[in-house]
């Protein structure tokens, strides 16, 4: 969650919602993507996924199986 009240994606090893290298991007391309984003769930997270999307109140969020 992000101090927006709103929930990004991001990858598990990126330390901040920024990327891997914690950079904000330029001005003319915003650092959050909104819908864009996707990244992979660990294993040991799959089930919390599954409960958020199930909860989320706007239903926002989209799981694909591999």
């Amino acid at each position: 969650m992000h101090g927006d009240g709103v929930a990004y994606v991001k990858e598990p090893d990126w330390p901040n919602i920024y990327g891997p290298d914690c950079e904000v991007r330029s001005a003319g391309d915003p650092a959050l993507k909104m819908s864009a984003g996707m990244a992979i769930v660990p294993e040991e997270d799959v089930e919390a996924a599954i409960e958020s999307a199930e909860e989320c109140p706007g239903e926002y969020i989209f799981l694909e199986a591999e």
